[in-house]
């Protein structure tokens, strides 16, 4: 249903044939398509017990007349567009039990006064607005809430005092909430019934009781994640069911019996933090688990064939450790695994053929190692779901095998800094999902618990700077064939390629032209081609790139006129460096075939005007000559009086020159001696 609240509904104050609606108890509107604001004519449903209008499309304030509605005991406004304060008005709704605001766009303070009778409040929902909590230190709120959710919301940034008298809360979520310092031992006094306890996100210190006391209740959920928590691991008390202990400064090793309370957990990150040792075998017992991630510590050891038994894992994230040894081929039983980080520590030997029944896999990073061998063929055949595949900075070797091209889901290629040769296959123009513009973002999470989940997240290195992509990862498209010893041309097929984002083949042994085919990827962003000795001019129509934010074309033995026209001068002298043969701006080299061009054109003007003024000088001249000459000798030769005329003629001539010529001098003689005498 969209538009307003119906119609039919206004003016029942004034019409007595709709009077029955004064006892209408329940009013619920929720996941529709309603607009407009919150109309005042509510508060004329005196019997109203249940109002929901979330997950709307609601705007405006709350009408402070709400608070009218003294029987009321469910208001959910929820996942709307409402702005504006929280009318103090609903601190009157003494029968209210649930009050939910959340995920709107309010703001303003929230007082002692909003919940000054609210004492049969059980559920409170306030997050993901912009209210300041704003109540005094030695405040104690009337209700006794079971249910309480105010992330988002800044509390802090001392801990909650008001906290100590709920005694029922069983759901407990704060997390961004600007507070800092100690949780304080009362708050553990109080958390016996706490099925799930979110702090996360805050500037928690110090280290947690050991044992938890947290887990009376089954199945319990901690997240206590980006704090500042330190101290060894506690000790995991039974029922836990999730545990997110990531980004803090716990250290020592993980407890070797942690799975013994924790057989039915379902999500367990302990990454970003300072521990220390093995891998724990126990975590096989963990039948239930979605999600290990133990990423960014200083485990050592090998990895436990044994985890094979977690047989419900989606994600296993082992990256950024001292990890060694070969990787078990039992993990291939992991038939539900969707994402794999192996990355950044000291596996060697060749990748295990059972890795293949993976089937269900999406992102593959087991780039920083010492693996070695070639790359199966076996990868384009299986892996029809794998979007992410980085096997960087290893130590493989061979050629790239064409039957990669099959792995129709890959977005992202990064084979750089290994040992492999050959020619780059031109079957790479056929990866179907860079070959097509990625218009729809997806969110790339992973073993969702509630509302936690595994956000998958990537490294791109662009011109040596790297960038983490999480939200928009799955709009981004690469090749990085960088750092290798590939041979022969750039294939032409890479140009189809309409979809990718980023394309990197430096330091190789690329030989031949740069495509001009290659202004087909109007998606690009990073163009990078140096260090090869690719030859020829640079495309023109690599002008016509718009969103190029990255170019390198240095070190290579390019020739010409580099096209600065279009985007292409938002490129500095050091993205054409190093080609001889290359002039032209922003390089401060000009280009010599312009200047003999310009030379000659010159030359040649000059030479023509020049030869045009002296061809007739020399002809007049010489036809003044002849005609002195040869006048005279023809009248004389047929006629003497004809002579005597013309002599006397130029005589005459001769006569009044010089006469003229006196005159001119004695005015020029006169003038410097009025000029002396002045």
């Amino acid at each position: 249903m969209a538009g307003t609240l119906p119609e039919f509904l206004q003016g029942i104050d004034n019409c007595p044939s709709r009077k029955p609606l004064y006892n209408l108890e329940f009013f619920e509107m929720t996941n529709n398509q309603l607009h407009g604001k919150i109309p005042d004519w509510l508060v004329h449903l005196e019997n109203l017990a249940s109002l929901s209008l979330a997950h709307n499309l609601l705007e405006g304030p709350i009408p402070a007349s709400l608070g009218s509605l003294q029987n009321i005991i469910f208001l959910e406004l929820q996942d709307n567009k409402l702005n504006g304060i929280l009318p103090t008005s609903l601190g009157q709704l003494a029968m209210l039990s649930k009050l939910d605001v959340s995920s709107n766009q309010f703001t303003g303070m929230v007082t002692e006064d909003h919940f000054a009778k609210l004492s049969e409040l059980k559920i409170l929902i306030m997050s993901s607005n912009s209210f300041t909590m704003n109540v005094g230190v030695n405040w104690t709120p009337p209700f006794q809430v079971s249910f309480l959710h105010m992330s988002s919301c800044p509390l802090g940034p001392s801990f909650p005092l008001w906290l100590k008298s709920q005694s029922k809360l069983q759901y407990l979520e704060f997390s961004n909430a600007s507070i800092v310092g100690f949780i304080p031992n009362w708050f553990w006094d109080i958390s016996s019934h706490l099925v799930i306890f979110n702090m996360s996100q805050n500037e928690l210190r110090g280290r947690l009781p050991n044992p938890m006391p947290v887990a009376v209740a089954s199945p319990v959920m901690v997240d206590l994640s980006f704090n500042l928590l330190d101290g060894p691991l506690p000790v995991i008390t039974p029922g836990f069911q999730m545990l997110d202990l990531s980004h803090n400064h716990f250290s020592g090793v993980i407890p070797s019996n942690i799975s013994q309370h924790m057989g039915t957990v379902g999500f367990l990150s302990l990454s970003r933090n300072q521990l220390h040792g093995e891998i724990p075998l126990s975590l096989r017992e963990m039948s239930y688990v979605t999600v290990i991630d133990l990423s960014r510590n200083n485990l050592r050891g090998r990895i436990p064939p044994s985890l094979a038994n977690c047989s419900f894992l989606d994600v296993l994230d082992l990256g950024n450790n001292n990890l060694f040894g070969t990787i078990p081929g039992s993990l291939g039983q992991l038939k539900r695994l969707r994402s794999l980080h192996l990355n950044d520590n000291h596996f060697s030997g060749n990748l295990s053929s059972s890795l293949r029944n993976l089937s269900s896999l999406e992102t593959m990073d087991i780039g920083y190692n010492i693996l070695s061998g070639i790359i199966p063929s076996w990868f384009g055949q299986g892996f029809p779901l794998l979007r992410i595949l980085i096997l960087r900075s290893n130590a493989f070797s061979g050629e790239l095998p064409p039957d990669i091209s099959k792995l129709s889901s890959l977005q992202i290629l990064d084979l750089a800094r290994n040992d492999l040769s050959g020619k780059i296959p031109a079957s790479l123009g056929y990866l179907k999902a860079i070959a097509e513009v990625q218009k729809k973002n997806k969110y790339l999470l992973y073993g969702k618990f509630e509302e936690h989940y595994y956000e998958e997240s990537l490294d791109v290195y662009v011109k040596d700077q790297m960038l983490e992509y999480t939200r928009t990862l799955s709009l981004v498209t690469g090749i990085d064939l960088s750092d290798n010893n590939f041979t022969g041309n750039i294939p032409t097929e890479i140009t189809k390629l309409y979809g990718l984002v980023v394309l990197n083949l430096s330091r190789n042994h690329l030989t031949g032209q740069i495509p001009e085919t290659m202004s087909n990827l109007l998606q690009l962003s990073s163009l990078d081609l140096s260090n090869n000795q690719l030859s020829g001019t640079i495309p023109s129509s690599l002008s016509s790139l718009s969103f190029l934010g990255s170019l390198d074309m240095s070190m290579n033995n390019l020739s010409g006129v580099i096209p600065y026209m279009g985007h292409m001068t938002t490129f500095d002298a050091l993205t054409f460096a190093g080609n001889p043969g290359l002039c032209g701006p922003p390089l401060p080299v000009t280009c010599s075939g312009d200047d003999d061009i310009d030379n000659r054109h010159s030359t040649n003007n000059d030479t023509n005007g020049k030869g045009l003024v002296d061809n007739w000088f020399y002809l007049s001249l010489g036809l003044g000559f002849a005609t002195g000459i040869l006048i005279p000798y023809f009248i004389l030769t047929i006629k003497s009086s004809w002579g005597d005329v013309y002599f006397g003629f130029v005589d005459q001539v001769i006569y009044k020159l010089l006469r003229l010529i006196r005159k001119q001098g004695k005015g020029d003689g006169q003038r410097r001696k009025i000029h002396q005498r002045e």
